[in-house]
């Protein structure tokens, strides 16, 4: 998935990935409408307000076509567009052809291709953003043992004319995985984990000294997030299509996204240890609402039967350095 994904010559978001939106392989909130962005302004606008002493400087990781950037700076007033610094942090070459395209006119943004990067020039005090981005990172694939009450890798073998799964070894489970919480799972379930996110925010975290940090993604709780799939939740997008068997997703390796729902219970539990400070977890439709924005009946972005509750809103706080 790491190679299909991000290999510098083959890669899907390296290479292949042509625009997000509506004429792309698939859309985010942010590309159907500017109420997530609109949303994303006011938060900003009201944590500054709350504490003065806040940087105004904004770190987005991984920001698709730029669409979010530009509602948030379109959206923010024109005081505090003034004050403004945007960092993006991308590492797509495509996406960031089209960032460049859609942003430049607003001299107050800046590129990096790491969080390092960023953050060094940011004195480590930012304001972190990120939309669909922890399904963009490579997923690893488990399968439940009911016999052995235990859960084993699942790996991928090419038998000649075709892939198939078949079970690995049992892995161990970090004392904080919501992996030990209690389960009904039928033997064989199959889920996801995105430990790689955990290890990338990692590298960086000790370099962040302040700010706010907005997680959105599509996602649940641990195991409610399995409910009714077997088969756990890892996708694939091409042409606006989304593509569910193992041979649809293993297709076309390098030309279309492929991406799994995010556990936020895993999240929430591994990074508290992290001295991040949980400030608020809820639905995108909760988040939207508590800005007091005005929004249509029929925004994407709040539908209570699509993105408005298939999509989670993480505020954490950094309170210090990492033990």
């Amino acid at each position: 998935m790491e190679m299909a994904l991000f290999d510098a010559d083959a890669g899907y978001y390296s290479r292949h990935i042509n625009t997000i939106g509506r004429r792309g392989d698939f859309s985010t909130s942010a590309t159907l409408s500017h109420t997530l962005s609109r949303a994303i302004a006011r938060w900003l606008q009201n944590i500054w307000r709350a504490n003065p002493s806040l940087p105004r400087t904004v770190i987005e990781i991984g920001a698709g076509d730029g669409s979010l950037a530009h509602g948030i700076i379109k959206y923010i007033g024109v005081f505090a567009r003034h004050r403004i610094q945007y960092n993006i942090v991308e590492k797509s070459d495509p996406l960031i052809q089209q960032q460049v395209a859609r942003l430049s006119k607003h001299r107050r943004c800046r590129w990096h291709t790491d969080m390092q990067q960023a953050l060094t020039e940011t004195g480590g005090r930012a304001i972190i953003i990120s939309n669909e981005l922890i399904d963009a990172f490579p997923a690893e694939l488990l399968q439940w043992d009911q016999k052995n009450h235990c859960w084993n890798q699942l790996l991928l073998n090419h038998n000649g004319t075709h892939w198939e799964t078949i079970a690995g070894n049992a892995v161990p489970l970090p004392a904080n995985s919501s992996l030990k919480t209690e389960h009904n799972f039928a033997d064989g379930q199959i889920i996801e984990r995105h430990d790689s996110y955990i290890d990338w925010l990692e590298q960086w975290i000790s370099q962040w000294q302040m700010g706010e940090m907005l997680t959105i993604d599509y996602g649940n709780s641990f195991p409610q997030l399995y409910h009714r799939q077997p088969k756990g939740t890892l996708r694939a997008y091409f042409a606006q299509n989304r593509l569910e068997s193992m041979h649809e997703i293993l297709a076309r390796p390098g030309h279309q996204d492929i991406t799994a729902d995010v556990d936020f219970s895993d999240l929430r539990n591994r990074t508290a240890s992290l001295n991040l400070k949980e400030i608020e977890y809820q639905s995108q439709l909760e988040f939207i609402s508590e800005q007091k924005i005005s929004v249509k009946n029929d925004d994407p972005a709040t539908n209570p039967h699509g993105a408005g509750r298939a999509f989670k809103v993480l505020w954490q706080r950094r309170t210090g350095e990492s033990s």
